[in-house]
C-alpha cells in the first residue's frame, strides 16, 4: 500500500469518527447543555471559595510523640492541650514530662481524665502518680494534689481517690480544702460514716475546717438523727456567722433543718437559746410556733413568741392564728393577739376569723366572738359570715345563726340578686334551716325554700336530706311542692323519691312508687336499677331477676350497673348454690350486649380465694383480659390481691426482679438509668451510687432521663436533700449544662414537700426561676401541696398569679390540691366555694380524692350533715367510695357521737360497693368505741377483725388497752397484751397470728402495766404477763422502772414516759 492510500484511508476513518461524534452530540444536547449550566452555577457559586478543613485539621497534634527541647516547651503544649481538649496530647505531653527531671506545673486531674478516657487501668495510673509525686516531692505543691481530687471528687469517683490518697508520699498532708473536698464528696454519695471518719481525721491532724466544711457536718449529723453533733457544731459555725453572714455561710436552711430536728427530738427548749444570734425567717418561727402548740407548752410559746418579736419579724395571718390557739383558756393574751392582727393585717380575713373562733368555741367565750363580729361587720365577706354562722350553729345559738342571715347577709343578698345568684350554697343553706327549723321561726325556713320554687335541683337536695333523715313523709311533700309549681319534672325527680323509699327501707312504697312512674311514663333504666338494688338488699333474688326480665319487656336495655348489682349478691351469698350461679349470670350479661367492666372483675376478684377451682381462676383472668376498658390501679391492685389469696407470685415486682438478677450489659446512659431505677425501687442505694459513680468514672454523659432516675431514686430512699445537692452540683458542672429540667427539680421539690419543709420547697422554686428552667402545670401543684400540707394556703394567691402569668390552667389537681389545704386549716366555706368555682370556670367535676378531702373537712369540723351530704353527691356523681372514704366517715360520726351510725355506715357502703374494711376502717371505729366509752363493742370489732383476718394496727391495742384499764377491766387488759405480744392466756379469739401487732407502742405498755400495778387484782395480772413474757418472748423489750412498779406493788403516778436514747447504747433499757 503507498503513502497516498494510507492517507485517504485515514482521512476516511477521521471523518466516519468525527460523524459519529457529532451525531452523538447531537443526540444528547439536552444532557450536555444541563451538564454545562451546573458547570457554570458551580463556579459562580464556589469559584472563588477554598475547602473548609475539616473539623478534625484544627486538631494540630498529631498523634505521634513529640519531642521538646525543654521543660517550657512542655508546659506550653501542656496548657494548649488542656484549653482544646485533646486527651490525647495529653498524653504525650505527660510522657514528654516525665523524662526532664526540672519542675513543671502539670496539670494532673486532666493527665488522670485524658487516661480514664483512654480506658487506662486504675492501677496503671496509680503507678503514674505515685512515680510522678515521689520524684517531684520537693516541688509539687498540694493545690495541686487537691486539684486533682476535686476533679475526682466532682465525678463521685471515690474509689479512685482512695488510691490518690494513698500513693501521697511523705511530705505532702491534707489540708482545710483537701478534707472539704472530701467530706462533700462523701456527703453527696450519703457515705456518712466516711464523713464522720474524715472529721475526726482532721482533728487528729489540727487540721482548721473551712465554713463549708462545717455546714457539711451539720448537714451528715441532721441526716443521721444525731442532735448533739449538729448542736456543737452549729454552736462552732455561730461566731463566723455573726461576723459575715451571707447566703454562702450561713443558709436559712440549716437553720430550718435544726430547728426541724430540734421539735422532733423535743429538744426545741434546749436550743432556742442559739437562736438568740443567728437570722431568723418567718417561717422558722413559724415551725417553732406549731411545735409549742403541738406540746401545748405555754411557756415555749412566750419563748418562741418572743424571740420571734426581738428578730423584728412580722408574723403572717397563719403564725397569728396558731398563737392564738396555743393561748386558749388565756383570753386576755387572745384578745391582744386578734386585736395586733387585724391592725398589722389589715385584710385578715377567714383564716385568722376561723382561729379566733374556733378558741371561742372550745372555751365558750362569746364576748371575744362578739368583739371579733363587730370588727368583721363593718365590712362582711360572705366567708366570713359563713365561719359566724357555722360558729354559732355549732354552739347551738340558733337565735343568733338566724339573725346573721337576716341582718348581715342582707346587703350580700340584694347584690346577689341583681347578679342574678343567690348568695347561699347548699352547706350554709342547711345550717340557716336547721337552726330556723329548731329555734321556730318558719318564715325563715319558708322563705329559704320558697326562694325560687321551681328550682328542681334545690328540691332534690332537699329530698335527699329528708330521706337522711329517715322523713319519707317529708320527702313526698317536697315533691308535692315542686310539682305544684309547675316546674319541668322530669325522671330525675321521680328517682330521687323511689330512692328516698329505698334509703328508709320502705320496700312497698318504692314499688308502688315503681308503678306510679310507669303510669306517669318516668321509669327508666336507673329506676330499674334502684329497685333491683333494693330487691337485692333484703334478699330477694329471685324478684331482682325478675326485674332484669321485665326491663327487657319494656324495651329498656340492662346495663353494667344492673348486673354488676346481682353479681356482687350472688357472690357475697351464703349460699353455695347462688354463688355457683355467677357465671350463668355472667353469661346472660355477655348475651344480652352488655361487656363486664372493672367492676365485674373487682367483684369476681374479690371472690377468689385459696379454695377457689381452677376453673373460676381461670376464668376470671380471662374475662380481665377480653375487657374493653384499660387495666387501671384499682383493678391492677384487685388483680395482685387475688394472686397473693390464691397462692400466685406478686405480679408487681416481676419486673423489677428480672432487672436486678439479670445479666445486663451497660452500654450507654440510658441502661444506667434503667438500672438506677430498679436499685432504687428496691431500697438498695449502695448499688444505686454504685451505679451512677461508674457512669460518672467512664465519662458517660447522662441524659435529663438518666439524672431523672437517679435524682428519684435519692428522693424515694428519703433523702431529697442529697438529691438537690446532687443536682446543684451538676448544675456547676459543664458537662451537664442543659440536662436540667423541670421534671428533675419537681422530684426533690415533691420530696421536701412530704417532709412538709415549705422553706426548702420555696428555694429550690427561687432556683429553678433562676436558672430559666421551663415551668409545667405538675411544679405548680406540687407548690400548692406544700401548702396545704403546711397550712399555709396564704401562699397560695402567689403561686395562682405565676401560673396566669406563665398562661398554665389549673387541672383537676390543682383544685384538689387546693380544696385539701383548705379543709386541713378548718376553711370548709372557701373548700366548697372553690368546688363551685372549679366547676363553673374550669368545667372540671370532683374526682374520689377531691369528695374524701370534703369529707375529711367536714369531719374535721365536725359538720356531719354536710359530710352525709358530700357522700351522696359522690355516690351520684358515680364516684366509688375506698376504704379512706370508710375511715373518713367513722371519724365524722365519731365526733358527732353517733357510734351506731359509724357501724351502719360502714356495713352498707362496704355491702353496696364490695369493700373489705381494712386495718384502719376498724382502728377508727374502735376509736369511735372507745371515745365512747364501749370497751364491750371495741372487744367485738376486734375480734370481727381476728375473723376477717385483718390485723390490727398498735393505735388499736393502745386504745382498748387504755379503756381497759380506765374501767379496771384487768383482765381483759392482760388479755389483750398476751395476744400483742403472741404470748399464752390471751382472749380467746385473739389465739390467732393475726393477733399478733409487731411494734406496740412503748408508753401504751408501760402505762398499762404501771396502772394495773396500782391495785392488787391488776398487780397480779401484770406480774404473771412479765413471767410469762420473760419465758416465752425474751426479747421483748420493758422499761426497767415499770418492771421494779410492778414488782414492788406501785402504780400510777410511779411510771413517766421515756424516749430511748439514740446515743451509742447510754441510758438504753434493758430486754426481759
Amino acid at each position: 500500500m503507498n503513502s497516498s492510500s494510507y492517507i485517504s484511508d485515514t482521512s476516511m476513518v477521521e471523518a466516519d469518527f468525527l460523524t459519529q461524534a457529532w451525531s452523538f452530540i447531537i443526540s444528547a444536547r439536552l444532557e450536555l447543555s444541563l451538564f454545562v449550566a451546573a458547570l457554570v452555577a458551580h463556579l459562580l457559586l464556589f469559584g472563588q471559595s477554598t475547602p473548609q478543613k475539616s473539623k478534625r485539621s484544627k486538631e494540630t497534634f498529631s498523634s505521634s510523640p513529640q519531642h521538646f527541647s525543654n521543660a517550657k516547651e512542655v508546659e506550653s503544649a501542656f496548657a494548649e492541650a488542656v484549653r482544646g481538649g485533646h486527651a490525647r496530647q495529653v498524653l504525650n505531653c505527660w510522657s514528654a514530662a516525665k523524662k526532664f527531671p526540672d519542675a513543671m506545673d502539670i496539670p494532673l486531674a486532666n493527665v488522670v481524665e485524658a487516661m480514664q478516657r483512654f480506658k487506662k487501668d486504675g492501677d496503671y495510673i496509680a503507678r503514674e502518680l505515685s512515680a510522678y509525686l515521689t520524684k517531684h516531692r520537693s516541688t509539687c505543691k498540694m493545690q495541686t494534689i487537691n486539684d486533682l481530687l476535686d476533679s475526682l471528687a466532682k465525678r463521685h469517683d471515690s474509689d479512685f481517690v482512695d488510691s490518690v490518697l494513698k500513693i501521697l508520699p511523705a511530705g505532702f498532708t491534707l489540708d482545710s480544702r483537701s478534707y472539704e473536698i472530701l467530706m462533700n464528696m462523701h456527703f453527696t454519695m450519703r457515705n456518712f460514716q466516711r464523713v464522720n471518719a474524715m472529721v475526726e481525721q482532721a482533728k487528729a491532724a489540727k487540721v482548721p475546717l473551712t465554713t463549708r466544711a462545717s455546714i457539711v457536718i451539720i448537714k451528715t449529723a441532721l441526716k443521721t438523727e444525731n442532735f448533739e453533733d449538729a448542736l456543737a457544731t452549729f454552736r462552732e459555725l455561730k461566731s463566723l456567722w455573726q461576723g459575715h453572714v451571707g447566703p454562702s455561710t450561713a443558709p436559712r436552711q440549716i437553720v430550718a433543718q435544726l430547728v426541724d430536728m430540734a421539735c422532733k427530738e423535743h429538744e426545741l427548749k434546749r436550743f432556742l437559746p442559739e437562736l438568740a444570734s443567728v437570722p431568723l425567717t418567718e417561717e422558722v418561727i413559724h415551725l417553732m410556733v406549731m411545735e409549742a402548740v403541738r406540746e401545748k407548752d405555754v411557756e415555749l410559746l412566750e419563748q418562741v413568741e418572743r424571740l420571734g418579736r426581738e428578730k423584728g419579724l412580722a408574723f403572717s395571718e397563719s403564725t397569728y392564728g396558731m398563737l392564738i390557739k396555743g393561748y386558749k383558756g388565756r383570753d386576755d393574751k387572745v384578745e391582744n393577739l386578734f386585736s395586733e392582727a387585724l391592725e398589722k393585717k389589715s385584710d385578715a380575713g377567714p383564716e385568722l376569723c376561723l382561729a379566733l373562733l374556733l378558741c371561742c368555741q372550745q372555751t365558750r367565750n362569746f364576748a371575744l366572738a362578739e368583739s371579733a363580729y363587730k370588727h368583721f361587720s363593718k365590712q362582711m365577706s360572705l366567708s366570713v359570715l359563713a365561719a359566724f354562722i357555722r360558729f354559732h350553729s355549732e354552739v347551738e345559738n340558733y337565735e343568733r345563726v338566724c339573725d346573721l342571715y337576716e341582718k348581715d347577709a342582707a346587703p350580700l343578698r340584694e347584690k346577689a340578686t341583681g347578679e342574678g345568684r343567690s348568695i347561699l350554697d347548699s352547706r350554709m343553706e342547711r345550717c340557716v334551716m336547721n337552726a330556723a327549723l329548731k329555734c321556730g321561726r318558719s318564715t325563715l325556713a319558708q322563705s329559704l325554700l320558697s326562694e325560687n320554687p321551681s328550682d328542681v335541683a334545690k328540691h332534690i337536695t332537699m329530698i335527699r336530706n329528708c330521706a337522711a333523715e329517715q322523713n319519707l313523709e317529708g320527702a313526698m311533700n317536697v315533691f308535692e311542692s315542686l310539682k305544684q309549681s309547675g316546674a319541668e319534672m322530669n325522671s330525675v325527680v321521680y328517682n330521687t323519691v323511689l330512692d328516698a323509699c329505698v334509703e328508709c327501707s320502705q320496700l312497698g312504697k318504692a314499688q308502688s312508687w315503681m308503678e306510679q312512674m310507669k303510669k306517669d311514663g318516668m321509669s327508666d333504666v336507673v329506676s330499674y336499677n334502684t329497685l333491683i338494688k333494693a330487691q337485692l338488699q333484703a334478699g330477694n333474688m329471685k324478684k331482682a331477676r325478675a326485674l332484669v326480665d321485665e326491663m327487657r319487656e319494656e324495651k329498656l336495655q340492662p346495663n353494667c350497673i344492673t348486673f354488676n348489682e346481682i353479681v356482687n349478691a350472688t357472690v357475697c351469698s351464703s349460699d353455695k348454690r347462688v354463688r355457683s350461679e355467677v357465671w350463668t349470670i355472667i353469661q346472660e350479661m355477655q348475651n344480652v350486649g352488655v361487656r363486664p367492666n372493672q367492676v365485674t372483675c373487682s367483684i369476681l376478684l374479690k371472690n377468689l380465694n385459696s379454695s377457689s377451682p381452677e376453673s373460676d381462676i381461670n376464668q376470671t383472668m380471662s374475662l380481665i383480659n377480653g375487657m374493653e376498658e384499660q387495666l387501671d390501679e384499682v383493678l391492677l391492685s384487685s388483680v395482685v390481691e387475688a394472686c397473693v389469696r390464691i397462692g400466685k407470685p406478686d405480679l408487681l415486682n416481676t419486673k423489677l426482679r428480672q432487672l436486678m438478677s439479670g445479666d445486663i450489659k451497660v452500654n450507654g446512659s440510658h441502661t444506667f438509668g434503667s438500672l438506677i431505677k430498679a436499685y432504687g425501687h428496691a431500697k438498695d442505694m449502695k448499688s444505686v451510687w454504685r451505679c451512677w459513680k461508674e457512669m460518672r468514672t467512664r465519662h458517660i454523659k447522662p441524659t435529663s432521663i438518666t439524672v431523672g432516675c437517679m435524682i428519684e431514686a435519692v428522693v424515694s430512699n428519703g433523702d431529697p436533700d442529697g438529691a438537690w445537692h446532687l443536682i446543684q452540683e451538676l448544675g456547676e458542672d459543664p458537662n451537664c449544662k442543659g440536662i436540667l429540667n423541670a421534671v428533675i427539680y419537681c422530684s426533690v421539690l415533691k420530696g421536701f414537700t412530704r417532709e412538709k419543709n415549705a422553706a426548702k420547697v420555696w428555694a429550690v422554686y427561687e432556683e429553678m426561676q433562676k436558672r430559666n428552667i421551663d415551668l409545667s402545670i405538675v411544679t405548680y401543684n406540687t407548690l400548692l401541696d406544700c401548702c396545704a400540707r403546711c397550712c399555709r394556703m396564704d401562699g397560695v394567691p402567689a403561686i395562682i398569679e405565676d401560673m396566669k402569668k406563665a398562661k398554665i390552667k389549673p387541672n383537676i389537681i390543682t383544685y384538689s390540691t387546693m380544696l385539701k389545704g383548705h379543709c386541713q386549716t378548718g376553711d370548709i366555706s372557701a373548700a366548697f366555694k372553690l368546688v363551685k368555682e372549679m366547676r363553673e370556670e374550669a368545667d372540671l367535676v370532683p374526682d374520689e380524692i377531691m369528695y374524701n378531702s370534703l369529707l375529711d373537712g367536714c369531719a374535721q369540723s365536725s359538720l356531719v350533715d354536710d359530710g352525709l351530704r358530700v357522700l351522696r353527691e359522690m355516690e351520684d356523681a358515680g364516684v366509688k367510695p375506698s376504704n379512706f372514704t370508710l375511715s373518713v366517715l367513722v371519724k365524722l360520726m365519731s365526733r358527732a357521737r353517733r357510734v351506731d351510725y359509724a357501724f351502719e355506715l360502714v356495713q352498707e357502703l362496704s355491702e353496696k360497693y364490695h369493700l373489705s374494711p381494712n386495718s384502719h376502717v376498724y382502728a377508727n371505729l374502735v376509736q369511735a368505741c372507745c371515745f365512747s366509752k364501749q370497751l364491750q363493742r371495741g372487744l367485738k370489732t376486734l375480734e370481727e377483725m381476728m375473723d376477717r383476718k385483718v390485723q390490727p394496727d398498735k393505735r388499736t391495742y393502745s386504745m382498748l388497752l387504755r379503756l381497759a384499764v380506765q374501767q379496771s377491766h384487768f383482765e381483759k387488759a392482760d388479755g389483750l397484751l398476751r395476744g400483742a405480744f403472741g404470748v399464752s392466756g390471751a382472749l380467746p379469739f385473739l389465739n390467732t397470728p393475726w393477733a399478733i401487732c409487731q411494734g406496740v407502742e412503748e408508753a401504751a405498755l408501760s402505762e398499762t402495766l404501771s396502772s394495773m400495778a396500782g391495785s392488787p387484782e391488776g398487780n397480779k395480772a401484770a406480774a404473771g404477763f412479765l413471767v410469762d413474757v420473760r419465758k416465752e418472748k425474751p426479747n421483748v423489750w420493758i422499761d426497767p422502772s415499770v418492771q421494779r412498779c410492778v414488782l414492788q406493788g406501785t402504780g400510777g403516778s410511779t411510771w413517766t414516759e421515756r424516749r430511748p436514747s439514740k446515743g451509742k447504747g447510754k441510758g438504753k433499757g434493758q430486754r426481759m
